[in-house]
């Protein structure tokens, strides 16, 4: 358990050298937000509601939405297991009495911590701006779930990166993967626009698939358009998805040992 603690240490000495880097990545969601925010203002100017939605619901819908997907947000360690793999650096976790998987946990509550204390005050100061059309939540049990939703999505999203990751082991570069695989996920889980405007056979597949539960879903729930049994059910196929993600990531690791040829050694 130590060693991993160490991990987590250096990685906040890491982020705390590299500041301008995480500065970097928090006016790029910033201006993501922001881009939203004016793009349905505009809409609203002739609309009072939208798909169900009125022009406070929408605000607080990108804004509390944000909020929850910056704070399960892992940071690219598609890349950090990739260059890795590729570069044979993976040979100096392999050859320890070092759990690789625990190590990338370890790496990214240590990587995430720092960078999800900027993330929150750059949300925080977000919905101060426009706290006159938020809406607030006072559902404790709401709370809770999503609360729960955000420690399983966050985890969820990890895996989905070490996956990625892991396909560095058949092939030379991933980025593109990577690219598609972060587009995908970013649409389905509603964080461009409520996926409630798409048809209904869609929002059904949706729901069948973990990325609706790391923004859409407590975003809809904390908005009082779920109920709270809606919500542990939601919770439900959310930890279901989690477990599956995690023995996926541990059988395809083990495949992938037997592919690694500790190139670049």
């Amino acid at each position: 358990m130590k060693k991993y603690i160490a991990t987590i240490k250096i990685e906040w000495q890491r982020a705390l050298t590299y500041r301008a880097d995480t500065l970097g990545f928090r006016l790029g969601n910033f201006f993501e937000i922001m881009i939203q925010i004016v793009i349905w203002t505009a809409i609203f100017e002739k609309n009072s509601s939208i798909g169900g939605y009125s022009y406070p619901e929408m605000i607080t819908y990108i804004l509390i939405g944000w909020l929850i997907s910056l704070l399960t947000a892992n940071f690219g360690f598609e890349y950090t297991i990739s260059r890795q793999i590729q570069q044979g650096e993976l040979s100096n976790y392999t050859t320890k009495p070092f759990d690789y998987i625990k190590y990338i946990i370890a790496l990214s509550i240590g990587r995430a911590s720092t960078a999800l204390a900027a993330a929150f005050l750059m949300n925080i100061l977000l919905i101060a701006l426009f706290s006159r059309y938020i809406i607030f939540s006072h559902s404790i049990f709401s709370w809770l779930i999503i609360i729960s939703m955000i420690l399983v999505g966050y985890f969820i999203k990890l895996f989905i990166s070490v996956l990625t990751g892991f396909i560095a082991f058949w092939t030379i570069d991933i980025s593109g993967v990577f690219y598609s695989v972060n587009l995908f996920s970013k649409f389905l889980a509603g964080n461009y626009f409520p996926l409630s405007l798409l048809p209904l056979i869609f929002v059904k597949f949706s729901f069948a698939l973990p990325f609706i539960y790391t923004f859409y879903f407590p975003v809809q729930l904390y908005l009082g358009k779920l109920s709270i049994t809606e919500g542990l059910r939601g919770l439900g196929i959310e930890i279901i998805w989690l477990g599956a993600l995690y023995f996926l990531t541990r059988s395809l690791w083990k495949l992938g040992l037997k592919k690694y040829e500790s190139v670049g050694i």
